[in-house]
C-alpha cells in the first residue's frame, strides 16, 4: 500500500528506515511546511512525491494509508482529515491529547470503515506477548516498576530558553506525554486500567514537567511509573510477584531483553536482535495487508485506556491541558 508521511522529525527517520525494509508499505509521498525539509528526507528515502500542503496530499488518490508524526497537539487534527479523506492512519504516540479527541476519531474510523493505529513499539514486539502468557507464573503480583529515563538532545535549549514542541506544553509536550508514555502503554496493555492515577513531575520554570513519577493503583498491587527527558538512568520493567519476578530491558518501549525468575527454578533468559522499530512497522505491514480492522478496533480501546490515564495524570498534577 502507498504510504504518505506527514512530518520529519527523528522518529520519522527510524520509522522510514523500517518502512522501506516492510514489504507491504511503499513509502509514496512525504509532506512538510517547509519544502527544503521534505526534499531532503524525500532524498535520502528516495521517497518520489514532496507535498508542502497536507489538503493536496491528502487528495492524491494514490495514497492508502498515512502516517502521522507532527506534534503531539496536532494528531487530532491530522488524523481527523486523513481519515475524512478516506485514507487508512498510523498516528504517533501520544495519540491525543484527551479522551473526547480519541473517542471521535475511533467513531470516525468505524463509520468510514478504515484502519487508525497507534505506532506504539511495545504493542506490537514479539516478548510482549511472552511477557503476557506467563504473567500467571509470577503468582500473585505485589510491585510493578517501569523506569525510562533519557537525557534529551532539547533540554538544554528548554533550559536557555527556547523550548523545542516536545518538551512545550503549548505543543501537549512533556516527560508524561512523550516517554512516560510507553510504560503508560505497557502497563495498561497487560493489566487494563487502574483504580487510581495520581502524578508527580519535576516542572522547569516554564511550567513542563521534564521528569516525573507516576502512580498506578491496581486492586492487588501498586505500579510506579518514572519517565524522564532531564536525566539518564537503567532502564526497564520489572514484574515482581509471590512466586517469583520478570524484568524487561532496556526499557518499556523496548522488550529487547526478558529475564523470567521464579522461585526454585531456573532462569530463562530471551533476546531478540532487532531494534523494536522493526517488529512494529512488520506487525503494521501484516495488518494492513490483512485488513485486521478487528486488531485495529481493539487496539484502539488500548489507546482509548491510556489517553484516559494521560488526562487523570495531568489533573492531579495540574496541568492546563
Amino acid at each position: 500500500m502507498k504510504l504518505g508521511v506527514i512530518g520529519t522529525g527523528a522518529i520519522t527517520r527510524s520509522m522510514l528506515a523500517e518502512y522501506r525494509r516492510c514489504e507491504q508499505f511503499e513509502i509514496y509521498a512525504i509532506c512538510s511546511r517547509r519544502e527544503e525539509t521534505g526534499r531532503a528526507m524525500a532524498e535520502e528515502f528516495s521517497i518520489p512525491k514532496v507535498y508542502t500542503d497536507l489538503s493536496d496530499m491528502l487528495a492524491d488518490p494514490q495514497i492508502g494509508i498515512v502516517y502521522v508524526a507532527t506534534p503531539n497537539s496536532i494528531h487530532f487534527g491530522q488524523t481527523r482529515a486523513a481519515l475524512l479523506a478516506g485514507k487508512h492512519v498510523i498516528c504517533e504516540k501520544p495519540f491525543t491529547p484527551t479522551v473526547a479527541e480519541t473517542d471521535e476519531l475511533i467513531a470516525l474510523a468505524k463509520e468510514k470503515h478504515l484502519l487508525l493505529l497507534e505506532a506504539i513499539t511495545t504493542a506490537h514486539h514479539p516478548h510482549y506477548q511472552y511477557i503476557r502468557e506467563n504473567l500467571p507464573r509470577l503468582g500473585r503480583l505485589k510491585v510493578v516498576t517501569a523506569t525510562f529515563c533519557q537525557f534529551s538532545s532539547r533540554y538544554p535549549a528548554l533550559l536557555a530558553g527556547n523550548p523545542s514542541p516536545v518538551l512545550n506544553h503549548a505543543f501537549a509536550g512533556g516527560a508524561l506525554m512523550d516517554i512516560n508514555l510507553y510504560n503508560i502503554h505497557f502497563i495498561v496493555g497487560l493489566f487494563g486500567a487502574p483504580k487510581s492515577v495520581r502524578y508527580f513531575p519535576n516542572r522547569h520554570e516554564s511550567g513542563v514537567d521534564t521528569s516525573g513519577m507516576l502512580v498506578l493503583e491496581y486492586e492487588d498491587f501498586l505500579c510506579q511509573c518514572i519517565g524522564a527527558k532531564d536525566c539518564a538512568a537503567r532502564n526497564g520493567v520489572q514484574i515482581v510477584g509471590e512466586d517469583g519476578y520478570m524484568e524487561i530491558t532496556p526499557s518499556s518501549s523496548n522488550c529487547q531483553s526478558v529475564e523470567l525468575n521464579l522461585r526454585g527454578q531456573e532462569k530463562v533468559s530471551l533476546r531478540l536482535p532487532e531494534n523494536p522499530w522493526y517488529y512494529e512497522v512488520q506487525d503494521l505491514g501484516r495488518i494492513v495487508a490483512g485488513e485486521d480492522y478487528a486488531y485495529s478496533y481493539e487496539s484502539l480501546e488500548v489507546t482509548r485506556r491510556v489517553v484516559e490515564v494521560l488526562e487523570k495524570a495531568r489533573k492531579y498534577a495540574g496541568f492546563d491541558f
